[in-house]
């Protein structure tokens, strides 16, 4: 059995490696989504659109908000997840030397 424990050193490293990658995503967010100022005389048509616009806007960020926060709570976990994973995966390697 001692020439298991270069597999758990393995799928130990594999876990804390995708530990790290969604610590690391937990941490991006998806950016403010924004319009530009066409600029110009717009007439009447025209404010009622950019009134519009900035609704939508404001809408849509506050909906990239909670996503958001949903992904990042989603990537801790995980991270937590693979954290353990790869402690159990070590404990496995020292069970299997030391016993």
């Amino acid at each position: 059995m001692d020439f298991l424990y270069p597999l758990w050193l393995f799928f130990s490293a594999l876990f804390f490696y995708f530990a790290y990658i969604h610590f690391r995503q937990a941490t991006q967010d998806i950016r403010q989504f924004t319009i530009r100022d066409r600029g110009g005389n717009p007439g009447e048509a025209g404010r009622e659109l950019a009134k519009a616009n900035t609704e939508f806007v404001t809408d849509f960020n506050s909906y990239l908000s909670v996503v958001n926060q949903h992904n990042r709570n989603r990537h801790r976990a995980e991270a937590v997840g693979f954290f353990i994973a790869g402690v159990t995966a070590l404990f496995s390697m020292f069970f299997i030397l030391f016993t």
